[in-house]
């Protein structure tokens, strides 16, 4: 169960980048991000009135803290992206995001057997082949840059500890609670940006169809790698389903070589094929 909800969460993750990289073309990542979330939080709502959430006092705190992570994710990684160059920092977000819950599982006494440990190291190596796009000019990121793809890493990673710290019969309150708090943060970004720069819109309109519907599939992806994603911690261990979530990358890079055609490195179909033999590595470990 672990290994086949945290692939799901993986490729959720990746979808929704994917779609929600395309909305960001055309409007504000702030903006983008924004109506995703609002959407993630009409989609989370509906789905625990049919799994069930349960508002304890435990649950509302992490959920608190897991929407500030959220919020200093999101900002830190579309800064590192904005700084680039985005074949370094965003796999550099990816491993950090799947370490640091690993050494946090290991810490509290999770035993990982020797087939998971290698399966472990592999995907983080798969993670880099993955996201790493060579090139003749290839340059190393800027401190900044770096510090920010470190931010983002440590904001998803926080993420994912604090809901697999949820107890297992809360139901998607946690995700809830997460959700709004995002989202009351986000819209905190976009107000102090309008106040910086007044004859700017305050939030992009959506003009389209189009991209109305990039923005809900969007939402829709990243909530369901949530939901995923907490199926897989709940089933297992926390390391597992954080290193399998990090392949993420994997999906958006077939989704652009599907839908834009865009061609796949040689080390990054290495990547893909180490991927899945470590995955067939946990799942006979």
């Amino acid at each position: 169960m672990t290994i086949i909800f945290g692939l799901l969460s993986a490729f959720s993750y990746g979808y929704a980048d994917f779609v929600g990289a395309l909305a960001a073309k055309r409007i504000r990542a702030v903006a983008a991000t924004t109506y995703s979330f609002s959407v993630g939080l009409v989609v989370a709502l509906i789905l625990s009135m049919f799994v069930g959430a349960d508002y304890s006092p435990q649950t509302i705190q992490t959920g608190i803290y897991a929407g500030v992570c959220s919020a200093v994710a999101i900002s830190c990684l579309y800064a590192a992206l904005a700084l680039g160059p985005i074949s370094i920092v965003s796999p550099l977000t990816a491993v950090v995001s799947a370490v640091i819950p690993v050494v946090f599982d290991v810490i509290a006494g999770q035993e990982l057997s020797s087939f998971a440990v290698t399966a472990v190291v592999l995907i983080l190596v798969a993670v880099v082949l993955v996201g790493f796009v060579p090139g003749d000019k290839v340059r190393l990121p800027s401190m900044p840059a770096f510090l920010y793809s470190i931010g983002a890493g440590l904001g998803f990673s926080g993420i994912f500890v604090f809901l697999d710290a949820t107890d297992s019969d809360s139901g998607l309150a946690a995700l809830v609670v997460m959700r709004v708090v995002g989202l009351i943060l986000l819209v905190g970004g976009l107000l102090i940006l309008w106040l910086r720069t007044p004859k700017k819109e305050f939030i992009e309109r959506l003009t389209d169809w189009k991209l109305a519907g990039l923005v809900f599939l969007a939402g829709v992806g990243d909530v369901l790698g949530n939901v995923t994603f907490l199926i897989a911690t709940r089933s297992g261990a926390l390391a597992i389903a954080a290193v399998l979530t990090a392949l993420y990358p994997v999906g958006t890079i077939l989704l652009a070589r599907v839908f834009l055609k865009e061609r796949i490195a040689v080390s990054q179909g290495a990547g893909i094929a180490l991927a899945l033999g470590a995955c067939a590595l946990l799942a006979v470990g």
